[in-house]
């Protein structure tokens, strides 16, 4: 976010409880908005307040007379509708990757529905600046705004199974003898039969081998090819081509490998998993899941 700098010059505000005076030239400007709003962070925790902005990499709120940082990397979004939880309509005109380009990372959602993909500019006593897609600067009153969502792969993450309801990822697991899920490379992600909750912890072991494209070197064990670079296109970059992968819902994809690996379950929703490639059209062969 872009920050703005006063001329040096005596900035006063009032704050329940509290009379603070600081300079300009030591300070960036300070937003009062006396708006209530919530901040639903991408641990699921919600926190309300009346938003207050200085200018810097926290959202602000004033409770029971008392100021409090939150860091605007641990928001999603920011309610400001009074806690009507947005539809699955608003949540599908989210960006889907995981690293929007500058101009999407943002979204604002208007009282009559109307949403803006763009990236926030600052924040106002009665409304912020917006640079949309286009890169022209709006202003939008904050009387008029729904909601404004800070990161749309922790609102996506957040709101998981309702996303999955409504766009179910397609992809059936076959079931091995010993009841362990068997998973095609070609298939996409596959459907575990499980629906988990956020902070449950699972533990899968896989077994086989799988080959991600025609050439004799493209094998790859659960664990991903070893010794390839992280490749950006890949579901989880991080994470080597082949590799098993996991997500809830619509919900970020995230790394399992071989194992035995225990992974705390990121949000509410049905449970799938996968092979970390883009292109599966040229894939064959399988792995074996189990799940505990």
């Amino acid at each position: 976010m872009r920050r703005l700098i006063l001329p040096a010059l005596l900035l006063t505000l009032s704050i329940p409880g509290a009379l603070t005076t600081v300079r300009a030239a030591q300070q960036r400007p300070t937003f009062v908005t006396n708006q209530q709003v919530t901040l639903l962070m991408k641990n699921g925790e919600r926190r309300s307040g009346t938003l207050v902005y200085h200018n810097d990499s926290n959202f602000n709120l004033i409770a029971n007379g008392e100021e409090k940082a939150y860091p605007v990397a641990d928001i999603a979004l920011v309610d400001l509708s009074g806690g009507a939880d947005p539809s699955t309509q608003e949540l599908n005109q989210l960006p889907t990757s995981n690293d929007p380009p500058e101009l999407q990372r943002h979204m604002v959602v208007l009282r009559d529905g109307t949403t803006v993909r763009g990236k926030l500019y600052t924040i106002k006593e009665t409304s912020i600046s917006f640079d949309n897609e286009q890169g022209q600067r709006r202003d939008f009153d904050l009387s008029n705004i729904s909601r404004l969502y800070v990161s749309a792969p922790g609102a996506r993450q957040l709101y998981a199974s309702r996303l999955s309801q409504s766009n179910p990822v397609t992809g059936t697991a076959g079931q091995a003898p010993n009841g362990a899920i068997v998973v095609a490379a070609a298939q996409g992600w596959a459907d575990t039969g499980r629906t988990v909750r956020r902070n449950d912890r699972l533990t899968f072991e896989a077994t086989g081998e799988i080959h991600f494209g025609s050439g004799p070197d493209q094998v790859a064990s659960a664990g991903g090819k070893g010794g390839d670079p992280s490749q950006p296109t890949l579901p989880v970059p991080q994470t080597g081509v082949g590799a098993l992968i996991g997500r809830v819902g619509n919900g970020a994809p995230f790394s399992i490998g071989a194992g035995p690996t225990t992974v705390t379950m990121p949000a509410n929703g049905r449970l799938f998993i996968g092979v970390n490639d883009r292109e599966l059209s040229d894939n064959n062969g399988t792995f074996t899941v189990t799940i505990r």
